[in-house]
């Protein structure tokens, strides 16, 4: 059992010592002629504790072989990797028949469960990071759909705004054309209407260009995402 790569320990019914194996003296740093022959509990202290004296003793009844998780209990016998890190320990306790009726030896079988641990403590980690990334995700996007909904209600409001000057404007090079073609009109009068209406298109012009900026300003400021309302387009549909 000393090329075993799992730690190995046999104790007989009064706690003692009978078995360390090569794996073990590397773990712990005690070689087996030190603790051969004395209580594990001398050297161990730990194992006396309640949840783990009680089952020991039921193993050395002759009970069902038990398992001390490693995510419940870290080790039964403590051992640290050179870094000073306990070494993570998944315990399994067997009953051995010793040859005397009723009487039974415990063995402890000790694996190094340190890399699993650690993987699965890495995994985890990442999935937790992952949820955390997709709630912010979630939030972002539902930041973007209010401010594109405020954009939206913003370009409404301000366009209604700017289509009666335009409205009158056309009216007026309507009535223009209207007077031109009945003659009704001399040249001077007509010059000072169409610059009253130039005027009102240029103003309402700039307005609409103030407002695309405005709006632009805004989408940069909440970040761009596909599908959502663009401002580019409704400046393309205005330039005269």
């Amino acid at each position: 059992m000393d090329l075993l790569p799992v730690g190995i320990c046999i104790v007989d019914d009064s706690l003692t010592v009978r078995y360390w194996n090569a794996c073990l003296e590397e773990w712990t740093g005690t070689p087996a002629a030190e603790i051969v022959g004395q209580k594990v509990t001398e050297h161990f202290p730990g194992l006396k504790k309640a949840g783990f004296i009680d089952r020991i003793e039921q193993v050395l009844q002759g009970g069902a072989p038990t398992v001390f998780s490693s995510q419940i209990h870290t080790c039964l016998i403590p051992s640290h990797f050179p870094d000073g890190t306990i070494r993570v320990q998944r315990t399994t306790l067997i009953p051995l028949e010793t040859g005397d009726k009723g009487r039974f030896d415990a063995m402890f079988v000790c694996e190094d469960v340190s890399a699993l641990t650690q993987q699965v403590k890495s995994y985890r980690a990442m999935r937790n990071q992952t949820l955390h990334e997709l709630e912010e995700r979630r939030k972002v996007e539902l930041e973007l759909r209010a401010a594109n909904e405020d954009l939206r209600a913003y370009f409404a409001e301000h366009t209604s705004r700017l289509t009666e000057p335009l409205s009158g404007a056309a009216a007026d090079l309507e009535a223009i054309l209207q007077e031109m073609e009945a003659e009704e009109r001399d040249s001077d009068a007509v010059r000072e209407k169409l610059r009253d209406a130039i005027g009102t298109i240029r103003t309402t012009e700039k307005r609409l260009t103030e407002l695309i900026e405005v709006a632009r300003k805004e989408q940069q400021d909440v970040g761009q995402e596909q599908g959502y309302f663009m401002p580019q387009t409704i400046q393309g549909s205005y330039r005269p």
